[in-house]
């Protein structure tokens, strides 16, 4: 069994080489060559979501599209199954092309159970603070934890300049964050903050620990979950209460902080859920007082496009 990172149309060179360490850290390889089975990542009519798989079987190739316009219609159509990434955002519903791939790789390799379905998942997610030092790493996670349906994060600025970076830093940072369209609020904080939390998960890329998705990553404001920070840098009044959990990544130094970020908030998504739908609740049709009415033909008045510019 093999899967296989293609990149369709991807031009930034920055993320081309993304996709590369994705596929090295999912164990895949990253080829302009399709092989096997053809798996499209597209969020396109009749795709079926990335969570609820069997693990692949077999040889596989999973095709990321442009940065714009997705993929492409001859590779969409070559594809012997399309595939889409949930997000719960209104206006921000796409992850970073390499982010993606390695979402969806993660997936794709190990299978997982289907999305979890509460009353009211909000009160389920944990709190997440990520550390990072490099500021368009940490604008991408941001951008996925804003398309993954959170709120509020805590963030451990090592030098990447979100808060108080250089002006062309910051702009990327944003541009990263799809910041003009993303509502997250970010709040400054430090590992220190983990001893407020009753529980604390710490998610590495590889290494001992927890393989991620059987860790319960639903325990609401008692809970943190952090990410882009080492075990050996918790104090000593929180290790003992620290749990570590892995996505059983192979080793990859360094292992870039969008890729590790977004795979975790993924697997937090899944497990948090999506609203349940209320049964027996018809949809409330709308009432209205007044309505338009069209005027009898004598009383229309015609204007000219010259008259109103005139005006």
């Amino acid at each position: 069994m093999t899967l296989t990172l293609f990149a369709d149309g991807v031009e930034n060179p920055a993320n081309l080489v993304r996709i590369d360490n994705a596929a090295r850290l999912v164990g895949a390889s990253y080829s302009t060559l399709i092989t096997g089975r053809l798996i499209a990542v597209e969020n396109a009519a009749g795709a079926s979501e990335i969570y609820g798989r069997r693990p692949l079987r077999g040889d596989a190739t999973l095709a990321v599209g442009n940065e714009r316009r997705g993929l492409s219609r001859k590779t969409l159509a070559a594809a012997d199954e399309i595939v889409l990434i949930p997000t719960q955002s209104r206006t921000v519903t796409t992850l970073n092309v390499a982010a993606a791939a390695a979402v969806a790789a993660w997936y794709v390799l190990r299978g997982s159970a289907p999305q979890a379905r509460a009353m009211r998942p909000e009160g389920r997610r944990p709190w997440l603070l990520i550390v990072g030092d490099d500021h368009v790493e940490v604008g991408s996670s941001l951008r996925s934890a804003a398309a993954f349906g959170f709120h509020d994060i805590l963030l451990e600025d090592r030098g990447a300049g979100w808060f108080g970076g250089s002006s062309a830093a910051r702009r990327e940072a944003r541009a990263a964050a799809r910041r003009h369209k993303n509502p997250l609020r970010i709040h400054p904080a430090r590992l220190d903050s983990a001893a407020r939390f009753e529980e604390i998960v710490l998610v590495t890329a590889s290494g001992p620990g927890t393989p991620l998705q059987r860790e319960r990553l639903t325990h609401g404001n008692r809970q943190l979950v952090i990410v882009g920070a080492r075990p050996h840098e918790m104090g000593a009044s929180e290790a003992g209460r620290v749990r570590i959990a892995t996505l059983g990544l192979e080793p990859v130094e360094p292992a870039p902080l969008r890729l590790i970020a977004s795979i975790m908030i993924a697997e937090i998504a899944r497990q948090v859920g999506r609203r349940r739908p209320m049964r027996g609740v018809a949809p409330r049709v709308p009432r209205y007082e007044k309505g338009l009415e069209l005027a009898p033909a004598g009383d229309v008045f015609l204007v000219e496009p010259s008259q109103l510019l005139e005006f």
